[in-house]
């Protein structure tokens, strides 16, 4: 699940502020479907997951093994709420981007270059224990100490991929899927003039975007 950012004219012809939720489903053996997108006004926020949800939910959706998200609070949250026996997988590709917003150049390289071994681990629990000596390394630890800290306090969710087949986790360990929908609606957004000149359109171009895929 993912929420990309763009702008919308609403009924009045005024460009706003827009999100467009968009889920995806995979299932055990690689395939993949566009289970729903939504569009709402203003920013993401708790509350439109949770509508979001409801109406999967409604629709008849009734086990979820694995959401795979970004570190969105509200969308955390709100996953725990409906989905209390569900595993969450934080995005491992937005780890790795936070690593080098908030590390130097040099450390940043090398603490990624680890983290890319570790992903390949046979085990969660082996992934875990490789993770917290990387995190726990003094060269990091001491430098980074806000930041490594808010990654330990996360350890469990960036593996939780590992729990499933070989053949699945290449797919489940981040939202590229997701994102690459997200890019081709920002070149529609883009030759559009910078927004989507309402709702309608906005589906039209998800619609065709998604049968293309």
């Amino acid at each position: 699940v993912d929420a990309y950012h763009t702008q919308i004219k609403d009924e009045n012809n005024k460009i706003k502020k827009a999100v467009i939720y968009s889920i995806i489903s995979i299932d055990l053996t690689g395939k993949k479907e566009l289970c729903g997108f939504y569009s709402f006004f203003g920013s993401e926020s708790k509350e439109d997951w949770l509508v979001i949800f409801n109406d999967l939910i409604s629709r008849g959706l009734t086990r979820v093994l694995l959401v795979i998200s970004d570190d969105f609070s509200g969308l955390k949250e709100a996953i725990k709420s409906l989905f209390p026996n569900s595993s969450h997988q934080l995005c491992y590709i937005h780890m790795q981007r936070n690593v080098r917003r908030n590390m130097e150049k040099n450390d940043a390289k090398e603490f990624n270059e680890e983290l890319s071994i570790i992903r390949k681990s046979q085990n969660k629990e082996s992934a875990i224990v490789k993770f917290e000596n990387l995190c726990n390394n003094n060269k990091y630890k001491d430098k980074y100490k806000s930041f490594i800290k808010k990654l330990l306090l996360k350890k469990e969710l960036y593996f939780n991929f590992l729990d499933y087949p070989k053949a699945i986790r290449k797919h489940i360990y981040t939202t590229n899927i997701i994102e690459n929908l997200n890019s081709r609606i920002e070149v529609k957004r883009v030759n559009s003039g910078g927004y989507f000149q309402s709702k309608k359109i906005v589906d039209i171009a998800i619609y065709i975007i998604a049968n293309n895929l």
